[in-house]
């Protein structure tokens, strides 16, 4: 039997109720009953959208949405953003973008990376900065990959809320893994010539959710510090709904937490050196850096 846009409604919002992380802000008998009653009159789904962007408008989170039917079946782009590096006097600089894109895309992701942390391991005789400035997010896991001889083995960081209990993400052989599985099926054969080297992470305003993961999984790391801008302030999870009528909804059930058990959240994540004007990030990083000492 399909179902009636009231239906609809009342659906979207118990996926609402049930999973976001967020529920305990609204007065749900309330906004059921008042939607309910406005929707009364509508014929189609999509006459629903109004009422269900108010109920996420007061669970307060920026990074829940209902994404309508043309764009949630927008193509996966067809070209992809990939990692990239460089290196000068000693300091080796990967770049790493975010990621959107199918399993095809990710390999091209994954081996772009590898390829970009071989061309320059070599001349990293006094660290790295991993450029995040750009990342605005998609799926971490291919980023973590890529990063993987960088995290070094081990629980790097986890997902934590409501009512669920934490999941890991972890490193292991150049394997990005959450809890027990590898969500990203590429390996990262890279092997630092020099273990556990200084490192630095440059954010800006544009790194948000997985770019913030990322981000989030050097917090907390012996030898590493930020540099640059506050990030976009989406260091959180998401589970996506699929609804009838081709729409979807993206539920923020989880935060963020790195390996020292700092909670993040939708809160813009400082750097450790504020960088202005922002475009001196790169610079005054590479210096940091080679002040560390230990040059080779």
């Amino acid at each position: 039997m399909r179902s009636t846009p009231q239906t609809y409604l009342i659906g979207a919002l118990n996926l609402l109720r049930l999973h976001s992380m967020d529920r305990d802000r609204v007065d749900w008998p309330r906004a059921e009953a008042e939607a309910v009653r406005r929707a009364a009159d509508v014929t189609a789904p999509a006459g629903t959208y109004s009422m269900i962007r108010e109920v996420i408008a007061e669970l307060g989170n920026p990074h829940t949405r209902l994404v309508g039917p043309a764009s949630a079946r927008a193509p996966l782009p067809a070209s992809i953003d990939v990692p990239r590096s460089h290196a000068s006097r000693g300091v080796a600089v990967v770049r790493v973008p975010g990621f959107v894109a199918d399993p095809a895309g990710e390999r091209r992701y994954v081996a772009a990376g590898v390829a970009a942390l071989q061309a320059v391991e070599g001349q990293a005789t006094c660290g790295w900065v991993v450029d995040l400035r750009d990342n605005i997010g998609g799926d971490m896991w291919p980023m973590l990959t890529v990063l993987a001889p960088l995290l070094g083995d081990g629980v790097v960081g986890s997902f934590s809320g409501p009512g669920v209990a934490p999941v890991t993400w972890s490193v292991r052989d150049g394997r990005a893994l959450r809890g027990g599985s590898a969500p990203a099926a590429e390996t990262n054969p890279v092997r630092l010539t020099r273990p556990r080297p200084p490192i630095a992470v440059l954010t800006s305003k544009l790194t948000v959710s997985s770019g913030e993961a990322t981000l989030v999984a050097f917090r907390g790391m012996p030898g590493v510090e930020t540099f640059g801008s506050p990030t976009g302030g989406a260091a959180s999870g998401n589970e996506v709904f699929n609804l009838s009528d081709g729409a979807k909804l993206l539920i923020t059930s989880v935060v963020d937490v790195d390996r020292t058990g700092r909670v993040y959240g939708n809160v813009p994540i400082e750097p450790d050196h504020p960088v202005v004007p922002p475009a001196d990030a790169e610079a005054v990083a590479a210096q940091w850096v080679r002040a560390q000492g230990g040059c080779g």
